[in-house]
Formats: C-alpha cells, structure tokens, sequence
C-alpha cells in the first residue's frame, strides 16, 4: 500500500468534468492505496464538492491563492536588514530563462522562510523592491514600472504562498498538470521525499499561453513575462519528476520539446468503461438531434459551436441542439451564449440542459460535438465513440488520432478551431448521409475497444504506483 498525494489546480472534487471525472476513476479503481487530494483554488467559495468522495481519500486540503494577509509593520521593518542578504538571490529569479530548477526551489525556500513574514510581507520588504527596481531599470526601462512591479509581486505572492503551505507526508507526489500543481509537487518531493509522477492532460504552458495572449486585462509589454513563467514552472516539474505520462504521442514529444527528459517520458491514454456505455440502448427519436456534452466555460468555445449551427439550420430539417453539462462555472460566460442564442434566433432548437445523467442522452443522439480551443484527450469523445455516436470536433489535442487516424476507419469529422463556417458544412454533410453516421458509429466502437479501455488505463497506474511507490 502507498500513500500518493494527488495534486489538483481548479478542479477535482469541486469541478465536474473530463479531468475531475479521470482522477475519480483513478482513485476509486486503486483502493489498495491511500490518497490525500491537495486543491490549489482561487478562494474558499470555490470549494463546493461535486462528487461523492471514495473511502481511500484520507484527507482533502485546500490552498487558497487569493489570500488575504494582515501586515505587521514592525515586522517588516525588524527583517529589512536580514532580508537584505538576500537581494542577489531574489535577483537571480527574476528571468525565468536562465535558471535551472534546484537553483530556484533552493532561492525562493529561502525567501520564503517564515521568519521573514507572510508572503505579503516578505514581497513588500524592501529588499525585494529594491530588485525588483533593478532588474526593471536593466530590461523594462521605458514601460511602465507600476504594470511591472504588479506583475512580479503577482507571481511571486503566490510562490511563496505556495512554498509556506505544508504538504501531506506521501510516497508519491501526482500532479495532473504543471504550473502551479506541478510546482506544489515538486516541493512537497523535496521537503517530504518521496517519487514524483506527472500525469499532463493537456500541455499546461500552451494552454496558459493562448489565454494570456488573448488577456485584454494584461498588457501587450508583459504578456511575455507570464508565458516565460508558466513554462519555466513546467521546465521545474519535468526536472524533479520520475516519470511523466501523456496521453497520446503528439504531446509526449511536446513535453520533450518543453524540456522534458524522453528517458522519463510515457504515453497512458485515457480509458473508459466501455462494457457501461454499450450497454446503452440507442432509441431513435423523432426529427434530428445533435448534442454536446461539456462545461459552458470559454475554452469550450460554445459560441463557436452556436453560430456553426446557425449557419447550418437553413439546410437542416427537425433539428434540435443539446448541450449537455454544468452551466454555472463561468456564469457571466453563460449569459454571454444565451444572449448569443438570442440574437441568432436560435431559442427554439437550442435546449441548455445543466447539470445531467449523460447516458440519457447518448440513447437518442444523432451525433456529437466539440469545439474546444485546446483539449488533451476527451473523455467525452470516448463515451460518445463507446455509445456508437459520431463525432464533428475540433483539431485540438488528441481529437485527431481518435477520430481519424485509425485502421478501424473513421468515427467523426475534423475541423478548424474557432472556423463556425466548417463546423456549419459538416453539420449539414453528416445530416444528408445517415448511412455515414452509422458507418461511422461502428467504426468509433472498435475504436474506443482496442484503443481506450478502463482496464487498460488503470492497469497502467498500478504498475506506475507500484514501482514508484517501492
């Protein structure tokens, strides 16, 4: 029996969906051993569990980034004179391009000794603005100062929180991402010992990259100092990890591009059960019905989804549009898709379902979709694929290879991110050829079958955790 310490960033038990569904299935399916669940959310608000909690989860801790910290100004004046040693330290972090991993835990384990303060303390000392000044005035000269000192107080508040917290004692540190999980871990091996096994769903730096350059919030002159820290928190991950799985081949050889060692690198797709999914009893239902299941958040692209079906409408007939999941994530989002359904006109043949039982569904949709901006490898794809329902998706993460690179033929259609006008002509061309609709449904069940069963999937983490776990 090990004790693994599973480490989350804005998800599990508190988010239902395709990662939160995997480290379910992933903690129910080992009950030999025991885990601690660490979330790194954004407030205590955050924290309403979703899923009913497996009996082997001995604790779940939560860490909070958006603290709010008391300041004690004799305390910060009593350690300006200690922290002053410290000034080329701090200074040696600020580019996250020249460091190697040891080199920065070490630093910011020493900047973040509690004698010094709070992490709101510690980044108010003077010493830290006096380096931050400096590196300012050798490379951001001429822009503005006051975006700048934000930005790295910012990234370095939560640093030090992070490295304050104390972590369960566990055999094993998993992460299922980097950035800030993937760092957490890192702290928790060196502090605590033990192995580290990264699990990278999608490719965390990439993903965080597209969202800043897209920020309106952040502006354009700082945008590259956060896309070169949240790949510098990879970089520190893959250093200290002993083995580090993908899902499938295309990211395994990005995490190695990224800096990740090939030695330690593993591919484990995802798996489902696929005996409870063929289990379910396809029913035809009147007119046409198209379905998504997913979280209305933005990287979904929901509104891609919406006006790629407007477009479509006129050339279909009977036709309906389900979008099947939690609404409430991101409700400012939401409203923007309802208001979108709105003004396209499109309130009687689009249903927003909630929070549903899946199954439900797969019995009588015609086909799915997705049209997320970034994906690792969809879970709800195979369910769908398992249930013989058709896929339209988008060319992101591993929708590709499932779809339609298999010598099983192909399972569903492929098409630019964010191009609604595609989405539109493949909705049209699945509704004028049922015969390859149900072509293609047999197809995915042989797919999901030889490629992606549970068994599979959870045979190669007890092996994982066996090794690691010795």
């Amino acid at each position: 029996m090990a004790k693994i310490c599973l480490i989350c960033e804005g998800s599990y038990p508190y988010v239902v969906g395709g990662v939160s569904s995997w480290i379910q299935d992933l903690v129910k399916s080992n009950e030999e051993h025991l885990f601690s669940i660490v979330c790194i959310i954004p407030n205590l608000d955050f924290a309403k569990i979703k899923y009913e909690i497996p009996k082997n989860v001995t604790e779940i801790k939560n860490i909070i980034l958006d603290k709010n910290y008391e300041i004690s100004p004799f305390k910060v004046f009593k350690n300006r004179f200690k922290f002053k040693k410290l000034e080329e330290e701090i200074e040696k972090i600020l580019n996250f391009n020249n460091l190697n991993s040891e080199e920065v835990i070490k630093i910011i384990e020493k900047i973040s000794d509690k004698k010094y303060g709070n992490p709101l303390e510690i980044i108010i000392n003077k010493s830290f603005w006096n380096s931050l000044l400096k590196y300012y005035k050798q490379n951001y000269d001429g822009i503005g100062f006051n975006t700048f000192y934000w930005t790295y107080r910012n990234i370095f508040l939560n640093l030090i929180s992070l490295s304050q917290e104390e972590l369960p004692k566990a055999d094993i540190y998993h992460p299922v991402a980097t950035g800030y999980s993937g760092y957490v871990s890192a702290l928790g091996k060196i502090k605590n010992g033990g192995s580290l096994l990264l699990t990278e769903h999608g490719i965390y730096p990439r993903e965080r990259e597209e969202e800043v350059i897209g920020a309106k919030w952040i502006e354009k002159d700082f945008k590259k100092i956060w896309i070169d820290f949240f790949y510098f928190l990879s970089r520190l991950t893959y250093d200290e990890c002993d083995k580090i799985i993908s899902l499938f081949d295309y990211n395994k050889e990005l995490q190695i591009e990224n800096g990740a060692d090939s030695k330690k690198c593993e591919v484990v797709p995802n798996g489902i059960d696929i005996e409870s999914y063929s289990k379910v009893i396809r029913e035809k239902r009147e007119g046409f019905n198209i379905g998504s299941v997913l979280r209305v958040v933005p990287i979904k692209d929901v509104k891609m989804m919406l006006k790629g079906f407007k477009m479509a409408l006129p050339k279909l007939r009977n036709t309906k549009l389900f979008l099947i999941g939690p609404t409430e994530e991101n409700e400012e989002y939401y409203n923007e898709c309802l208001e979108l359904v709105e003004n396209l006109d499109l309130k009687d043949y689009v249903t927003f379902t909630g929070r549903a039982d899946v199954k439900d569904y797969y019995k009588f949709l015609d086909f799915l979709m997705l049209t997320s901006i970034s994906e690792g490898q969809p879970l709800s794809i195979l369910e769908g694929l398992a249930c013989g329902i058709p896929f339209i998706a988008t060319d992101v993460g591993n929708c590709r290879e499932i779809l339609k690179e298999k010598s099983e033929g192909e399972a569903g259609i492929i098409v630019p991110p964010t191009s609604y006008s595609d989405l539109g002509d493949a909705i049209v061309s699945l509704f004028q050829n049922r015969e390859k609709i149900n072509e293609m449904g047999k197809n995915g069940k042989e797919i999901v079958k030889k490629y992606y069963s549970k068994k599979k999937f959870i045979d190669s983490y007890k092996r994982l955790y066996k090794e690691l776990g010795e």
